[in-house]
């Protein structure tokens, strides 16, 4: 592959040209060999400019399929306030942190940004070139911080932001995980059972010519009807997956969806905290990155994922736009518990509002880890039964004919 480089030789001259090589990797490593610091290395396309796709094999393709996991952007902006905050260069770090990444969507992606920095472009607008990947919460911050001359704190700030967002998700994921591995093995259980032993047992007691019990014969006409109904249940089982994917994805349903999950007697309060945490924790890390306090009530109202509390976050940038209080408008706005209200009041009246919502964002993150430990330890004994129960009805649904014809034997 051809590629096209921008390069400082030894005696510090920069120096553009074109150097053969396998890939990108190569190719600076075989100008490092030169005694050249690789400044800009990208595929040589029309005109000599950065063109990625127009050398890539259908295999390289394939290595591109997929999406850039929020992890990966998390420690991205990790790295790159560290190295910032030793002195490099912001082309030399992107171009180090380019050569570690191994997802190639990723790595595409860092060597553009790097590219259009290296033509002069400002570091927030270059990642505004791929919303995908870098959302207006992540540019938002490091505009801030390049205007304040705070980069580095900038960047560490959206790496703290992330990493907490992805520990809410993770407790949001762990609170679910238990019932619903419990529930899938329940149902794989009854499924092996219905369609691999019933079958078995039934040949033999009717061999036996005993009289089945109610349980068993009923069993019996559950699996009967299993078999010969296979393909709608199968049917219903998939109509009924792609309805609860529909209402949970589908933009139309949505705000009923939310507050649906908002009014769930076991999950609301859990919902509730977590939006409530991943909101007042953006806007505490905006507010103190110096980002205006109108633009920053926009990007919690997007980064809440709930329809309601967006809801009462508008109300909060109408209130603002009018000159009225933070802490009077949210207690109007009827969705927000009457702590955040408070917070936002003292925060207002002392002057420290994003220290006020660290300690609501703080606050309810503990909450969330508690309520997710005691759901958990209320999950436990309610999933025993449920696998106990179970296990009993197919004991007794097979031992109980062979307990009978023992004693017709005897």
């Amino acid at each position: 592959m051809n590629f096209h480089y921008r390069a400082r030789s030894a005696n510090g001259k920069i120096t553009e040209s074109n150097i053969e090589a396998e890939n990108q990797g190569k190719a600076i490593e075989a100008l490092r060999k030169q005694g050249m610091l690789p400044l800009a290395v990208n595929a040589a396309g029309a005109g000599g400019k950065s063109n990625v796709k127009s050398g890539m094999t259908f295999f390289d393709k394939l290595q591109r399929i997929g999406t850039v996991p929020m992890k990966l952007r998390m420690i991205f902006f990790r790295q790159m306030a560290t190295m910032v905050q030793a002195g490099l260069s912001l082309t030399m770090a992107l171009n180090i942190v380019a050569e570690e990444e191994k997802n190639l969507i990723f790595r595409d992606v860092i060597s553009a940004v790097r590219g259009s920095i290296d033509q002069g472009v400002a570091f927030s607008q270059a990642m505004r070139q791929h919303p995908s990947i870098f959302n207006i919460l992540m540019l938002s911050l490091v505009q801030a911080g390049e205007e304040g001359g705070m980069l580095d704190d900038a960047l560490n700030r959206i790496a703290n932001l992330l990493e907490k967002q992805q520990i809410l998700k993770g407790k949001i994921k762990s609170a679910m995980f238990y019932p619903s591995f419990i529930l899938c093995f329940a149902g794989g259980v009854v499924v092996v059972y219905v369609g691999f032993i019933l079958p078995q047992f039934k040949k033999v007691f009717e061999n036996m010519g005993i009289q089945l019990p109610y349980l068993t014969q009923l069993m019996f006409e559950l699996g009967d009807f299993a078999q010969n109904n296979s393909s709608m249940i199968l049917l219903t089982l998939a109509s009924i997956i792609a309805l609860v994917v529909f209402l949970f994805t589908s933009k139309t349903v949505k705000p009923a969806m939310d507050k649906f999950k908002l009014k769930c007697p076991v999950f609301g309060p859990l919902v509730m905290k977590a939006c409530l945490s991943r909101s007042t924790q953006t806007l505490a890390s905006l507010v103190k990155a110096g980002v205006p306090i109108l633009r920053g009530l926009e990007m919690s109202s997007d980064v809440s994922d709930n329809v309601v509390i967006s809801s009462g976050f508008t109300n909060l940038i109408d209130a603002t736009k009018r000159g009225a209080s933070l802490g009077d408008s949210a207690r109007q706005a009827g969705v927000f518990p009457t702590l955040v209200c408070q917070m936002l009041r003292i925060g207002e009246e002392t002057g420290h509002l994003d220290d006020m919502l660290e300690k609501v964002a703080g606050w309810y993150e503990q909450e969330l880890d508690e309520q997710v430990k005691a759901m958990t330890s209320m999950l436990e004994p309610v999933m025993i039964v449920i696998i106990g129960g179970l296990v009993a009805i197919i004991a007794i649904s097979i031992f109980g004919p062979i307990t009978s014809a023992m004693d017709q034997l005897a």
